[in-house]
């Protein structure tokens, strides 16, 4: 090899390292500092990010004909541009990035090439990186919008530190609707889901491991307790209706409902007056992480036993919210105590979910019903169990907030919102600091901007897990369709439902 060809392969080699690091179009000559803020797609200001989280492709809504997007913290710095609107930063540089800057402020600066050439940039956004991961898995079940497809819900886990998204369960394999997951001390090694189907009838199956048990039963939201051999679970005849004219078109409601403790030992249900009334509806129950504390929702029954729809009164049904004590121990239950009243706050109180501290209790509230994702005015709200205080939740859009769940170690929650477009449900991290305050919400990063504009699907229920669901596809769809499901008979007390594939 000649002199001048060895120095050729040096130079090149020395242009494409300058060009790993400067990717695209970068500001030259003299850059024009602009007044505002660039309009960016997912919104990152303020943002608080999980050190261990999957960078966001980014739309900026700004004219131009090139851009440069600049992302530096104290200890290190990295780039991304295009001649298109969209840019993506590496998924190497990223998490160098957000780990040399754990716990530190980031400034994010975007640079625009207009018509003229001349570079212009947009004011700095200010975000950061939390000090404290977001639980590595999540799970949640994506939906058609309108829930007549029922084939086509499935249950699925997406790794947060990349963009991988893995079936759990298809209703595909039995024909019908994969819904209510629930996982005990947010581990993908022991839960439970759902099955609904005409032609395999209802289950309730329980995974433990690797091993699947199908029970011969329905259940609905469930909450396991943190011992780990008790859950309890609503039972619940919900039915659907749809507006001719209105701005939400679906509405959904309870005809009959109850809660019922399962023995996971001993694969039995069983329940108590308290909580199997036939004079009120109840639903949505969580633990405590004491494990002695029982919270649920329960409403006025104002209609007569049998199928009315809808039932008269249906748009009046507010819940309160409440909870009950519980002796592991001996089994037994206390009194009911009213936590929110709807009385007091004119509102539905739905979905509480009490943060892994013991001190949190977050739930949602609408102006009526059960199913918050389908009313525009869901809101979160929230409550310091230490002094009974409501505490302003700041995230909260116009539109409807519903499905939220807490990290493992209290500092992250996930939500679904239609605030994008008032159709689909997308799901958000927040950061929620030690002072009870949740930070600007993160829309759920993909790969590429566009990810969302050809997704016709909602997502529903999103569950923070810290280990990988081990169970296969089809060992979940074999126990589904077993003729050997055992039987677990409900309690009495409790009506069974009639068939729904929602």
């Amino acid at each position: 090899m000649t002199r001048r060809r060895a120095l050729l392969l040096a130079l090149a080699a020395a242009l494409a390292v300058v060009a790993m690091r400067w990717p695209g179009p970068r500001p030259v000559g003299r850059v024009a500092d602009l007044a505002q803020a660039p309009r960016l797609e997912p919104d990152l200001a303020g943002v608080v990010l999980p050190p261990n989280i999957a960078a966001p492709g980014l739309r900026i809504h700004e004219p131009g004909t090139a851009w440069h997007v600049a992302l530096a913290g104290g200890r290190r710095a990295i780039w991304a541009a295009g001649r298109g609107r969209d840019v993506c930063f590496s998924p190497r540089s990223w998490r160098r990035l957000l780990a040399a800057n754990r716990g530190r402020d980031l400034t994010l600066t975007v640079s625009v090439r207009q018509p003229s050439g001349q570079w212009a940039r947009y004011q700095p956004l200010r975000l950061a990186v939390a000090a404290e991961s977001v639980d590595r898995y999540l799970v949640y079940r994506l939906l058609t919008p309108g829930y007549n497809l029922v084939r086509e819900v499935g249950c699925y886990q997406r790794d947060l530190t990349g963009y991988g998204e893995r079936l759990v369960m298809s209703g595909h394999q039995v024909g019908g609707c994969v819904n209510c997951h629930c996982f005990w001390q947010g581990s993908g090694q022991r839960f439970t889901l759902q099955t609904r189907s005409t032609d395999f009838g209802p289950r309730t199956l329980v995974v433990d491991g690797r091993r699947v048990t199908a029970l011969r039963q329905p259940a609905g939201h469930g909450t396991w307790h943190p011992g780990g051999k008790l859950a309890v679970y609503s039972v619940n005849q919900v039915r659907q209706m749809f507006h001719v004219a209105s701005e939400e078109t679906r509405d959904a409601f309870d005809l009959s409902s109850g809660l019922v403790l399962f023995d996971s030992e001993r694969d039995q249900f069983s329940t108590t007056p308290a909580l199997s009334s036939p004079d009120y509806l109840y639903t949505y129950p969580c633990w405590a992480p004491d494990g002695r504390t029982l919270y649920y929702c329960r409403a006025p029954r104002t209609w007569p036993s049998g199928e009315l729809i809808p039932p008269p009164g249906y748009d009046q049904v507010r819940y309160d919210l409440c909870r009950i004590t519980y002796d592991p121990g001996n089994g037994s239950w206390g009194q009911p105590e009213t936590v929110l009243a709807a009385r007091d706050t004119g509102r539905s109180q739905l979905f509480p979910r009490v943060s892994p501290d013991g001190r949190w209790l977050m739930f949602c509230e609408c102006d009526y019903s059960c199913f918050p994702a389908y009313r525009r005015s869901s809101d979160l709200g929230l409550l310091d169990l230490t002094t009974g205080a409501s505490v302003p939740v700041a995230i909260n859009s116009d539109r409807s907030e519903s499905w939220h769940g807490w990290s493992r170690n209290g500092r992250w929650v996930v939500f679904a919102s239609k605030r994008a477009d008032g159709l689909f449900t997308k799901l958000y991290l927040s950061y929620f600091d030690t002072a009870g305050r949740l930070h600007p919400a993160l829309l759920l990063p993909q790969r590429r901007a566009d990810y969302y504009d050809t997704l016709w699907y909602s997502y529903n229920v999103p569950e923070l897990v810290d280990s990988r669901i081990r169970v296969s596809v089809g060992q979940l769809g074999r126990a589904a369709r077993t003729d050997h499901a055992a039987p677990a008979p409900l309690p009495p007390e409790v009506a069974p439902p009639a068939p729904n594939l929602r």
